[in-house]
């Protein structure tokens, strides 16, 4: 009878689940945007210590990519898979991907959430996540060496 129990866990989607990562993902689109946007672009990230987006996603990617798509070429970009304020040292410990003006970057990864945040000029973003079929409450959460220490 165990046996039995276990064969749904064997063959739906999870995270150590092979078919889950092989299929074409689900789109998922994000960002700020700049409708009629005077100075302050609604949605972009403002460039204090302080500030900060989490970027939730429903399902646990399969890759993600980042833009930084903004007009000032001063303009930096950090993304992070921990919150800056829980991370030993930061931003000296290097555990962060920094995208300049109009740089993008595409991570294969498997994650729940990324934080975005300026560093020297208010930054607008876009992102794409390519989504699997796994919910993201199955996904642990990232910590550890190489992401928040």
């Amino acid at each position: 009878m165990a046996l039995k129990e276990q064969v749904p866990n064997i063959y739906s989607s999870g995270l150590r689940n092979v078919g889950s990562y092989q299929v074409s993902g689900r789109p998922y689109l994000t960002g700020s945007y700049i409708e009629g946007a005077a100075t302050t672009v609604p949605g972009s990230i403002p460039a204090s210590g302080d500030s900060e987006i989490l970027v939730s996603f429903p399902k646990v990617t399969k890759s993600l990519t980042v833009w930084n798509y903004s007009n000032d070429a001063a303009a930096k970009l950090r993304v992070t898979f921990a919150a800056t304020g829980s991370m030993t040292n930061y931003p000296a410990n290097g555990c962060y991907y920094e995208l300049a003006q109009n740089e993008s970057v595409t991570l294969n990864i498997k994650c729940k959430e990324v934080y975005l945040s300026a560093i020297t000029a208010e930054v607008q973003w876009k992102l794409y996540a390519s989504l699997t079929g796994i919910n993201s409450e199955r996904m642990y959460t990232l910590t550890g060496a190489g992401i928040s220490v």
